[in-house]
């Protein structure tokens, strides 16, 4: 054997052996990619339902100060539900129309408008959305999900026209 066969047989033992080798290393890296991915967009979802949340409750504060005092409590809570219902946290099966995003959202999220108490300076308004049994994204098996919330909440707070 020549010196030449012998280097070209080793050379092609040792590719032998690290054959996969860059198959296992994506696997790794990729698992890990995908858990960090499905992190942040998962937090990005519960971001916005938060901020869905608050701007209905505020929409609602709003309308309890505009509307004739002491304000509806009905009327509060259709500014709310109107508001979640041009929002993206009702799931799609739900989201034909109007009228189903609304049926939906009021079966499941809570508002607690103001009290009507003759003579209040202050209202506030309490929205209620039940995250934990209307996730946006699944829940993945490898993760710990108790960080994520059960609910979220929002309040906003609005003068009242004294008269």
């Amino acid at each position: 054997m020549s010196a030449a066969s012998i280097r070209l047989r080793t050379r092609t033992t040792a590719f032998g052996r690290q054959r996969g080798v860059a198959a296992i290393e994506f696997a790794f890296v990729f698992i890990f990619l995908f858990l960090v991915m499905y992190g942040l967009v998962t937090f990005g979802s519960i971001f916005y339902t938060q901020q869905a949340v608050s701007r209905a409750a505020e929409d609602g504060a709003r309308a309890a100060m505009l509307l004739p005092q002491p304000p509806d409590q009905e009327s509060v809570r259709q500014v709310v539900l109107d508001s979640l219902a041009r929002s993206l946290v009702v799931p799609i099966s739900f989201n034909t129309d109007t009228a189903s995003r609304k049926n939906w959202l009021s079966s499941n999220v809570t508002v607690a408008p103001c009290s009507a108490v003759p003579g209040a300076t202050t209202c506030v308004v309490t929205v209620t959305y039940l995250y934990k049994n209307n996730r946006i994204l699944p829940s993945v098996s490898l993760l710990d999900t108790s960080w994520v919330p059960d609910q979220l909440q929002g309040s906003a707070t609005a003068a009242l026209k004294t008269s």
